[in-house]
């Protein structure tokens, strides 16, 4: 964690010298001025994260200095100690920038108070800000991919007519190279489809769609997509959910999604003629879901970021089969919308475990009907 630097204009030294000796105490950096303009330009060569600034100061007063720190760097969280405290000084030096203020005289309490919870204000800012960013950045991406879709669409049509001979017959080396180009752009069709189904997610609309759901039906609806390339590998699949188990609050959809992502990923990482098996039971208020694959497994240092999006695992048999590196982000997203938890549990050569828990519905849900 990084040492807080505090910077403390006044030109009382005693008050210098008191705001450090309490502030140092607490293991932050402290950088002393006696006046605005020393302040200032030790701001600029040693950057800081709260300045607490005298408002009566000689040459410069303190909402000058809170004004020109601000257009320095507006991160910085300023806060006026005065003697002088009346609500029209408070009022000028918030509108020139300043967080708070610090009434003459102050007790060490006071001082740290008020210091930790301007740092706390800085720290949220920071984090509102670089979500800000990435939500903005996100969408960037996410305008520019919704607009790659159609023109590799069109070119994967134009494969498709070429290698059914429709424009001529082909050289056998000329449908090899059009075939590879063709898986080429299939990968990429499948990045940019994740990635629209990554950036469409939003936990609140999730949030507002869950109901009363029977798991089977998602996982039923889940491993309906997957059935060519299970059958294409030779991994077998099992279910083992029981009859009477409680119905989940859930949006369907986007379960079924998260599900289908998780068994995807449990073919992928298969072993040729393995099995996937997919179990829930219940567990106090929540039911658990176990995803577990007879896999080559996850190192034990991949597993800390095998949820970061377009992550892949090194294993060299698994990074040769297509793969956008999506899939486990956005069943994380899915069922963290869900108030969920989903975990791996994995050993090298061992095979993995991924678990999901969802919670029950509520007493209303159990008026369903039994399922057909």
């Amino acid at each position: 964690m990084d040492v807080p630097r505090i910077l403390v204009i006044d030109d009382e030294e005693i008050a210098r010298v008191s705001c450090r000796r309490v502030l140092a105490r607490e293991g932050m950096q402290v950088t002393l001025a006696s006046s605005g303009r020393e302040g200032l330009e030790k701001l600029l060569c040693e950057p800081c994260n709260l300045v607490l600034v005298d408002l009566k100061m000689p040459e410069m007063d303190g909402v000058e200095v809170v004004r020109r720190i601000r257009d320095i760097d507006s991160s910085i969280v300023t806060v006026l100690i005065t003697g002088y405290a009346t609500i029209e000084s408070a009022v000028a030096a918030v509108k020139e920038g300043a967080y708070d203020y610090l009434p003459k005289p102050f007790t060490p309490e006071e001082l740290l108070i008020v210091v930790h919870r301007g740092l706390e204000k800085r720290r949220l800012d920071l984090e509102s800000r670089a979500l800000r960013e990435e939500k903005e950045a996100m969408e960037r991406v996410t305008m520019v991919t919704h607009q790659l879709r159609s023109p590799l669409a069109a070119i994967l049509q134009y494969f498709e007519v070429l290698l059914g001979g429709i424009g001529g017959d082909l050289t056998e080396a000329q449908r090899e190279m059009l075939s590879r180009a063709k898986e080429r752009l299939e990968s990429l069709m499948q990045l940019i489809n994740d990635w629209l189904d990554m950036s469409r997610l939003s936990e609140g609309d999730i949030v507002r769609r869950l109901q009363p759901t029977r798991l089977a039906d998602c996982v039923e609806a889940a491993l309906k997509g997957l059935d060519w390339a299970a059958k294409e590998k030779g991994v077998a699949s099992e279910v083992q959910i029981p009859s009477d188990l409680a119905p989940v609050q859930a949006d369907a959809d986007s379960l079924r999604e998260a599900l289908s992502n998780l068994v995807a990923n449990a073919i992928k990482c298969n072993r040729v003629g393995g099995r996937v098996s997919i179990r829930a039971r219940r567990q106090g208020s929540c039911v658990v879901v176990d995803v577990e694959d007879t896999g080559v497994g996850i190192d034990a240092k991949e597993i800390p970021f095998i949820f970061h999006q377009f992550y892949r695992c090194q294993d060299r048999d698994v990074r040769a089969q297509q793969g956008t590196g999506l899939g486990l982000t956005i069943a994380q997203k899915v069922v963290r919308a869900h108030g969920g938890t989903l975990t791996v549990a994995s050993e090298k050569d061992k095979g993995s475990v991924f678990s999901l828990t969802l919670n029950v519905a509520g007493a209303e849900s159990q008026g369903l009907s039994p399922p057909p």
